[in-house]
């Protein structure tokens, strides 16, 4: 064999060899490409059945319809008649809870105590108020008035509404601090208590 041939042979084989090479290659990127899509159509098929059955399974609930009544159903559901009844119900047995809570309030010796100084206070405050009104009025009136005494009467009149405003925040103030309190207290305790209990209490105010 001349070295032509060896040649030329050598390049034959060199080539069969690329091409089984690069055609499996080729086989094996089209395979892998075409399960990768297969794959990937799965999951999204598998994806998209939770969301259609979960979106089919929501309801919505207005607020309204999230409302219920006294009688276990929904504001939307009842009548006309019904509602009304159901407010009626509802406005009666709050007035049996301030009703009682009244009543606890008033036999509470140490909210007796609070209403008393609040009832000074706010008491000293309004008369002061009106004293310091008629010095100013009785001083618009009278035209002859001695200068000392006018001055006198205006220093006393501005004094006293001075005092009769920080009177007047005074009670509001003790009232939120002291009196607050025991009245939120005494509504957390009636809350807690049954319409029976509510009624009996009531009746027992009533007789005494």
């Amino acid at each position: 064999m001349s070295l032509r041939d060896t040649i030329e042979a050598a390049k034959r084989e060199a080539q069969e060899a690329g091409s089984v090479f690069g055609g499996k290659e080729k086989k094996d990127a089209d395979g892998a490409q075409q399960e990768e899509s297969v794959g990937f159509s799965k999951r999204s098929t598998a994806r998209a059945k939770p969301v259609t059955a979960a979106a089919s399974s929501v309801r919505v609930v207005s607020a309204e319809d999230a409302k219920e009544g006294r009688s276990g159903k929904k504001a939307s559901e009842m009548t006309k008649e019904e509602r009304k009844a159901d407010r009626a119900a509802r406005q009666a047995s709050d007035d049996r809870r301030v009703t009682v809570a009244n009543i606890i309030l008033k036999d509470d010796p140490e909210y007796k105590k609070t209403q008393k100084v609040w009832w000074v206070l706010l008491g000293t405050g309004l008369v002061l108020t009106i004293f310091s009104f008629g010095v100013n009025a009785y001083l618009n009136r009278v035209e002859n008035v001695d200068t000392a005494l006018a001055s006198r009467l205006v220093v006393a009149a501005m004094v006293t509404l001075v005092t009769a405003y920080v009177c007047i925040i005074g009670a509001f103030i003790y009232d939120l601090v002291k009196a607050r309190p025991i009245r939120k207290r005494v509504d957390a305790e009636v809350k807690g208590m049954t319409k029976k209990k509510l009624e009996q209490l009531i009746r027992e105010d009533a007789e005494e």
